[in-house]
């Protein structure tokens, strides 16, 4: 159990590394995609990832100072070590091969989505502080619909299953 100010600053650290990396890789992939939906998915989980980033540094600022963690609904408002889950991919800066097609980039996308919600899974067992389980709890529900977007898209692109043809509901959290 990740119980010390210490342990919770190197998750904290992880996890932000962890956004900053899935935000370049969307911002990357948005520029591959053809089709205009596909790349407004990826523009959009960019500017998601970023949003991410700014709610996990207030965390890390508050904990360094050894203040409590604050719950998620009070930051959205404002703007175990893991190492990288891009890094792992390959060991490259851009794990992506340049010529791969949407739909290479798309299933990379879910890979890295699944792995961060793995990832804030496993923090939120670590941590016994309740503010610190509910963050990572929002974490895995905001990854948790990341993929769901990623899936679809997919489906869309690969014609292989359901996929969403009108916006019946949104996933994207404004």
């Amino acid at each position: 159990m990740a119980n010390t100010r210490r342990e919770h600053i190197e998750i904290l650290r992880s996890a932000i590394i962890m956004e900053i990396e899935g935000e370049k890789f969307f911002s990357k992939a948005a520029l591959r995609m053809k089709h205009p939906r596909a790349k407004d998915t990826f523009v959009s989980l960019a500017k998601q990832e970023r949003r991410h980033v700014k709610v996990l540094e207030e965390e890390l600022q508050r904990v360094e100072r050894g203040g409590d963690w604050v719950s998620p609904s009070s930051v959205k408002g404002s703007a175990a070590s893991g190492g990288s889950i891009f890094r792992e991919a390959e060991g490259t800066e851009d794990p992506l091969d340049p010529k791969a097609g949407e739909l290479e980039v798309l299933k990379f996308g879910m890979d890295v989505e699944r792995k961060s919600v793995e990832y804030y899974r496993r923090a939120s067992v670590e941590v016994e502080n309740a503010k610190a389980r509910e963050v990572f709890n929002w974490l895995v529900g905001e990854e948790a619909g990341h993929l769901a977007i990623l899936n679809a898209e997919y489906d869309l692109r690969s014609r292989s299953g359901f996929y969403f043809d009108i916006p019946e509901f949104s996933l994207e959290v404004m």
